[in-house]
């Protein structure tokens, strides 16, 4: 057996291990992207809240629309497609 047909061996079983990690690893992706979405949304409320107690409600609506929207972002469907898209920015 030559090098090269050794290393041919050696790299499609290098091959099929890296499908063997990649699956796995896809598998444990989805799930944490998820958790990952929530818990931003999370944050995004708290800061929410944040800025209407900070400017005394003034800009609660504003606020309330930008976190709709980015909330929608953060939010996945459960086809992995975002639940609502930003538009444009309104103008004042």
């Amino acid at each position: 057996m030559s090098i090269v047909d050794k290393a041919k061996g050696l790299a499609a079983q290098a091959i099929h291990k890296a499908e063997e990690v990649a699956g796995e690893v896809r598998e444990k992706a989805g799930p944490l992207a998820e958790k990952a979405g929530d818990v931003a949304a999370k944050g995004v409320s708290a800061a929410s809240a944040g800025a209407n107690k900070v400017t005394g409600g003034r800009f609660e609506d504003k606020i309330g629309q930008v976190t709709e929207k980015v909330e929608g972002v953060l939010h996945h469907d459960k086809k992995g497609e975002p639940g609502t898209e930003p538009g444009p920015a309104p103008k004042n």
